[in-house]
């Protein structure tokens, strides 16, 4: 079970979130210690997808549903904890220590309503505990519906397709940070709060690729 530091959830509640065991492909569901299995790769964009928690556990879902939609921005340090919780379990901190964290962004009449971005929150917690930089390198194009809404995959691709959009160039950024933000070197992570099907990621995912960054994980509080 998980610990937790900030307020808005009690200790006992936050005791019920198990976390999970494993590292499973988000495509099939094949448990595996490479994230995405060897049957998948070549279907997707993301090298795995780490996930602490599960959807369905109704605690986790009322924490993040209370996150982006009241908005309780102090959720983010629990959410956040149960990420890193997950992490030292499965003995992932070795691994991830070099990488670069990449929010999965907002558009800005989104940000301005919520008056923050859930996922650069968390990542910013997870950054403090494995000493790696958070860097906005994505831009969201375009407004979309709310993924969950969506219960149709293909119709979630469509929905995503195009939202996202390189916010500086990686290469520019490397040259400028060569001690920290080696971008086309690192393990990219990008955080967000929930994966259901995984297409936001993906879609992000592909916009990375393009710029030549080759090694992406997904890293979220919640797999649906």
């Amino acid at each position: 079970m998980a610990s937790k530091q900030a307020s808005q959830i009690c200790d006992a509640c936050f005791g019920k979130i198990a976390l999970n065991s494993g590292v499973q492909c988000h495509i099939c569901g094949l448990r595996n210690q490479l994230g995405t299995c060897r049957g998948c790769r070549k279907k997707t964009p993301l090298k795995g997808l780490f996930a602490a928690g599960q959807y369905k556990n109704p605690i986790l879902k009322e924490m993040i549903r209370q996150f982006k939609y009241q908005p309780v921005e102090s959720l983010g340090k629990p959410l956040a904890e149960l990420i890193i919780a997950y992490i030292a379990k499965e003995l992932l901190i070795d691994k991830l220590t070099n990488s670069v964290l990449v929010p999965i962004p907002l558009t800005l009449r989104k940000k301005i309503s919520r008056g923050f971005n859930q996922s650069e929150l968390i990542a910013e917690e997870i950054g403090k505990f494995l000493n790696c930089p958070v860097i906005n390198l994505l831009k969201r194009k375009k407004s979309t519906s709310p993924q969950a809404e969506i219960p149709d995959w293909q119709k979630r691709k469509e929905n995503i397709s195009g939202a996202f959009a390189l916010e500086k160039n990686p290469k520019i950024l490397s040259t400028l940070y060569p001690q920290n933000y080696r971008f086309l070197e690192s393990i990219v992570l990008l955080v967000d709060d929930v994966a259901t099907s995984g297409a936001t990621l993906e879609e992000a995912a592909t916009v990375l690729r393009s710029a030549g960054i080759k090694e992406i994980y997904g890293l979220v509080a919640a797999k649906g």
